[in-house]
């Protein structure tokens, strides 16, 4: 091949032969212009003579169908204005086919006809549709007059002569009706006749007369009577139907004509078509010879695809074909290529090798990172899971079932982290609303969770469990810390506050000593007036310390409520509308009624006192998850997020004034953890405060049982000496022969030595880590009859107890009390 052939692109070798066949093609198409203006001359001439003509025969046809269905809807329109407007377009369609129609005289007659019949039609139209309006109310009055006489004639409390003559007047005013629905001339006659006899006929009484009367006004109420109205109505529609007859006639007549035209121009439009087909076959011999010639062309640009093109292109598919199964040693030689598109592919591909062995090396460094992530992902303390869009768990580190106690098996299918916290023992103490951004899980043994969410931008998600019991113990005791702090601030407080309580006592005291009985009262009262400050000042300190001594009973909450209205009608200002909503459901709880008086008014007054104007209070009782519910709402100023969480703290104000002691809330506070409770403050600034305090729920106890007496041996564990004292001791006063333990160790070695114990009453979390659940379910384990009380000041979920021992242990909120905890025991021993 030469050189200068062979540096040419593919596009141009191409292109020269495709302009090859367009000059072939030109050529052809040369000839067959040659060859067909014969045909193209005769065509013309062809389409000035005939094509006009069949175009006029065909629109002549459409305007006479169109003539003919547009004159019957002339009778039909009921408006003038239009009645007029269509009269005035089927004149213009007959203007057209009269100007199509021009210079022939057999279409002059027809359509002068159709033109009359037009104008007959279109003066018969407007008298017939008023005819037809006056005849429409005739037959309406007309009817009304049938149904009148017909009620009146079935009246059964009219006489026997008027019913008859109603009868009648409805039987001539039927004949009348009759009239106007006729549909022909002769029926029209006849029913006038009948309607003149029956009249003739009709009684002579005074209701008839009547009747006459109203059937003639109606009949008569135009300037002709209704018989003649209806006659010429038929009249018109007659002639109306035999004007739409002749046009229709006329109509035919000129399509028939139309067609006949078309039919002439179709021959001729044969005879040109023998003459053309001639001509093109004369054509089509030149065209072959051309067509052989542009094959010729075609053979040989398909040999050069065929060979050079196709099989380089085999060439580079088949490198690229071993790159893509991993070879990356496959080479193209590009020596003695081209500077065409084919020698760029073979460019292209050394480019390509080049690259992939890039990838390559990319690919086994992401390898090595992501063995590095799932090194971490598997060795990390704590557990991680990546859980889809759906919340469903993509993938998990051995940590995460090994911190629930799970078995690495446990569960088939697709699973989500609430299956497995269902599965576990641990239950959702916290949400993150209420610890700062995570959740804190717990079991029955004390072992606590912190759980982590973080979303990722595809909408998947990390979870990231992190054992947390030994931190919530250094946090439990941090706590303690900062209370012991506190009270030791409140130490101060009180030591200032005494030393004025002591100091106006003593003053009093010398002032009592001249013993002048006229000022000794006055002396006495101020003594008074100062110890009973000190007491309500200790009183409110014991509370927030949670140390008060408690008169708890059974109370029915809401009739407390109800008989406190009075107080907090006083208590409360006039401004401010109290609401209450008990519920029909009596609710009931083990607590000290008085000290509940005191909280609930303490609240009741901080909400009147945070309402400026008229505001609202509203109380509200209710009882969930084995819970009474006590909420006492305002719509006051509320707090800030800061001022809330010290709401509870002694000596802590927020009013403006610097007024009140700081105690209420802490005092409430104090009963209610001190009664088993919990209290819970939301507050918006602004908006309002709502408190809700909720207390465990007392079932009814029959009266014969209260008085009941406990029997058998009973076991008290607690690390607190103190506690475990005081909790024997009411055990005892229960009729129990009680032992006590204050350490794990000791307590199972009781358990040990001691057969047929009937209740064993355990601390949650004991010395050393232990968990006093294990103990108490050795015992339930040994003794069939035993019974069990579970304490702690964080109380598991019963639903986390273990089968098959869940029936025989109750489960009781410290601090305890001898009410509370008779009441557990006593269920129990009723199992």
């Amino acid at each position: 091949m030469p050189t200068r052939f062979r540096d040419l692109s593919v596009k141009a070798r191409l292109f020269s032969a495709i302009v090859t066949l367009c000059v072939v093609t030109l050529v052809i198409s040369g000839v067959s212009l040659l060859m067909l203006r014969n045909a193209e001359n005769w065509l013309d001439r062809i389409h000035q003579e005939t094509l006009a003509e069949v175009s006029q025969a065909l629109e002549l046809s459409r305007n006479a169908a169109d003539l003919a269905t547009a004159a019957p809807f002339l009778l039909t329109v009921q408006m003038p204005f239009q009645r007029q407007a269509d009269a005035a377009e089927i004149l213009r369609t007959i203007d057209r086919m009269d100007d199509l129609s021009s210079g022939r005289d057999e279409l002059d007659l027809p359509l002068s006809r159709i033109r009359v019949a037009i104008d007959r039609l279109l003066g018969l139209s407007s008298p017939q549709g008023e005819l037809d309006a006056q005849i429409a109310q005739g037959d309406a009055d007309l009817t009304r007059l049938l149904d009148r006489y017909a009620q009146r004639a079935d009246r059964e409390r009219a006489n026997l002569d008027d019913r008859l003559s109603w009868a009648a007047l409805n039987r001539l005013a039927n004949e009348a009706r009759n009239m106007t629905r006729a549909q022909g001339i002769l029926e029209v006659g006849e029913l006038n006749r009948r309607y003149n006899k029956s009249r003739a006929a009709m009684p002579r009484t005074e209701i008839v007369a009547q009747g006459l009367l109203e059937i003639e006004a109606v009949l008569t109420r135009q300037p002709e009577d209704l018989f003649q109205l209806k006659y010429r109505s038929l009249t018109a529609a007659l002639d109306a139907e035999n004007a739409l007859f002749r046009i229709k006639q006329l109509s035919g007549d000129i399509s028939d004509y139309a067609t006949r035209r078309v039919q002439d121009a179709q021959d001729r439009l044969s005879l040109a078509q023998m003459q053309t087909s001639r001509d093109l076959g004369i054509a089509q011999t030149g065209v072959a010879v051309l067509g052989l010639f542009s094959l010729c062309i075609a053979v040989m640009s398909a040999l050069f695809v065929s060979r050079y093109v196709t099989r380089n292109l085999r060439r580079i598919a088949d490198g690229m074909h071993r790159l893509a199964s991993g070879d990356h040693t496959a080479t193209l030689s590009d020596q003695g290529m081209s500077h065409d598109e084919i020698g760029q592919l073979f460019h292209a591909f050394g480019v390509f090798r080049a690259n992939a062995r890039k990838l390559v090396r990319r690919t086994a460094q992401i390898k090595r990172q992501n063995a590095m992530f799932a090194s971490v992902f598997s060795n990390i303390k704590d557990g991680a899971a990546i859980l889809s869009s759906t919340g469903v768990i993509e993938a998990e580190n051995d940590k995460v079932r090994a911190l629930l106690h799970l078995s690495p098996g446990a569960g088939s299918g697709p699973q989500t982290m609430q299956d497995l916290f269902a599965a576990s023992s641990f239950v959702l103490q916290s949400s993150e609303d209420e610890r700062g951004g995570f959740e804190e899980y717990t079991n029955p043994a004390g072992e606590v969770i912190e759980v982590r969410k973080s979303d990722l931008p595809d909408g998947r998600a990390v979870w990231l469990l992190s054992e947390a019991t030994e931190r919530k113990l250094i946090d439990d005791r941090l706590e303690e810390i900062r209370r012991v702090e506190t009270l030791g601030k409140v130490t101060g407080e009180v030591a200032h506050d005494f030393g004025n309580i002591l100091s106006t006592i003593s003053g009093n005291l010398h002032l009592l000593d001249p013993i002048d009985p006229a000022t000794a009262p006055i002396h006495l009262g101020r003594i008074r007036t100062a110890v009973d400050l000190g007491v309500s000042l200790t009183e409110r300190l014991v509370a927030f310390a949670r140390k008060q001594q408690l008169d708890s009973e059974r109370v029915e909450i809401g009739s407390l409520i109800e008989g406190m209205m009075d107080l907090l009608d006083i208590a409360l200002p006039q401004s401010v509308t109290l609401h209450l909503d008990l519920g029909e459901t009596p609710q009931y709880a083990i607590l000290d009624p008085g000290q509940l008086e005191s909280a609930l008014l303490n609240v009741c007054m901080n909400a009147g006192q945070a309402i400026t104007g008229s505001g609202n209070i509203w109380i509200t009782l209710g009882a969930e998850n084995d819970q009474v519910v006590l909420s006492v709402r305002d719509d006051g100023a509320g707090m800030d997020e800061k001022t809330r969480r010290r709401a509870s703290d002694p000596f802590f104000t927020a009013r403006p004034d610097g007024e009140g002691t700081g105690l209420g809330l802490s005092m409430v506070y104090g009963f209610v953890t001190q009664s088993g409770g919990t209290m819970v403050i939301r507050s918006v600034l602004g908006r309002g405060t709502e408190i809700t305090i909720r207390f465990p729920a007392s079932r009814q106890v029959p009266d014969k049982e209260v008085g009941q007496r406990l029997a058998g041996r009973a076991l008290v564990v607690d690390d607190d000496p103190a506690s475990a004292k005081h909790l024997r001791g009411l055990l005892s006063a229960m009729g129990y022969a009680a032992d006590c333990a204050t350490s794990f160790s000791q307590a199972r070695d009781i358990v040990d030595q001691t057969p047929d114990f009937a209740l064993i009453v355990s601390d949650l979390n004991l010395d050393h880590g232990q968990s006093g659940l294990h103990l108490i379910q050795t015992v339930l384990r040994r003794d069939a009859s035993a019974r069990a009380v579970l304490m702690s000041s964080r109380l598991p979920d019963e639903a986390m107890l273990t089968e098959p021992y869940k029936d025989r242990i109750a489960m009781l909120e410290k601090p305890v009390t001898s009410a509370v905890l008779f009441e557990k025991a006593s269920g129990l021993g009723r199992t």
